[in-house]
């Protein structure tokens, strides 16, 4: 299965090189390409490949395949995370309609982990000189806290690519490493 939808996605990418004809893109350029987007539907390769039709004067590398898919695929399930502005004005909402005692409504588990890390009660008590600062430490906190999230989800994603041989392997090393640092930094 996981050969032949390698083979699949070769044969969709193809006939995209038509539309970069400056590409250099070779057949052993694909297999890697296959292999890094083998995670990836037909339907989501193609919808991030006519988007970066429309903005990509090259052919685009994996990274902006792989963004723009999940960005496709957000955008038709209407699943997508509030912008570090949207998270601001639904927790100014909150604050304004909900205070400190009311129970909040969060439109994602980032908001409510952003809020966490302020402080709910720090953010009902803003006096009206703090309030541009704390947007933009809000903000700040809440784009550290999405991008963890994708870091992970992007880690979990290789991870489930790996052979198991190769997953058990890295683990282990990792295990061997952190003993090694506990080893070292308990006989200094």
């Amino acid at each position: 299965m996981d050969r032949e939808h390698e083979a699949d996605i070769i044969q969709t990418l193809t006939p995209y090189l038509l539309a970069f004809p400056q590409s250099k893109m070779t057949t052993e350029g694909l297999l890697v390409y296959a292999r890094a987007l083998s995670g990836f539907s037909m339907a989501e390769i193609n919808a991030a490949m006519l988007k970066l039709m429309r903005t990509c004067k090259f052919f685009p590398t994996v990274a902006e395949i792989f963004e723009q898919a999940a960005v496709m695929k957000e955008f038709a399930c209407g699943s997508g995370l509030p912008t570090p502005e949207e998270a601001w004005a639904e927790t100014q909402r909150n604050v304004k309609t909900r205070h400190i005692h009311g129970e909040w409504e969060y439109s994602c588990p980032e908001v409510k982990k952003a809020v966490d890390f302020f402080g709910k009660a720090e953010l009902c008590s803003l006096n009206v000189d703090e309030v541009n600062t704390a947007r933009a430490q809000f903000m700040r906190i809440y784009k550290s806290i999405v991008e963890r999230a994708k870091e992970r989800k992007t880690n979990k994603e290789v991870l489930d690519l790996l052979p198991t041989d190769q997953v058990k392997e890295l683990i282990g090393k990792l295990a061997n490493a952190k003993a090694l640092l506990a080893e070292g930094s308990v006989q200094h």
